[in-house]
């Protein structure tokens, strides 16, 4: 029987927060800045397609909020992580000295007995994430 869980992981990077939402916020382009992992990326109307070496994600784009810096998505079904109904969600928010700190959570239903693992590779895949868009954004200014 699957249960609801979370995770949740938070980063501070050196760039600014606008920076980063700039590419977050674009919602395309996710293969420049999360290599290996997403191989190629595009987006048709509010449905995004990542492939990865498992096959496609595709991803429902539920909210892009440029006011607030939220990027919220979901993937009903995917072959990288031993969970289902994934309910994604990025924050961008403002730390001193220009820097912004990257959120990442989501919600998800996964086996009482795979609970521990998928959240490891949530976080481990998200810290790549985070780290891959610092160094695109700096490399890119």
């Amino acid at each position: 029987m699957l249960k609801k869980s979370e995770a949740i992981i938070s980063k501070t990077i050196s760039t600014t927060p606008e920076a980063a939402w700039k590419v977050i916020g674009a919602v395309g382009g996710v293969d420049k800045w999360f290599a290996p992992l997403i191989q190629s990326c595009r987006v048709e109307g509010n449905k995004r397609y990542c492939n990865t070496e498992a096959g496609i994600l595709n991803e429902d784009i539920l909210e892009v909020d440029h006011q607030n810096r939220v990027f919220r998505y979901a993937i009903p079904e995917q072959k990288l992580i031993p969970v289902d109904n994934i309910l994604g969600k990025i924050r961008v928010l403002e730390v001193d000295n220009n820097k912004a700190a990257i959120e990442w959570s989501a919600a998800f239903d996964v086996l009482p007995e795979r609970e521990a693992e998928a959240k490891e590779m949530f976080i481990g895949a998200w810290s790549m994430g985070i780290e891959g868009l610092e160094r695109f954004i700096n490399s890119h200014n």
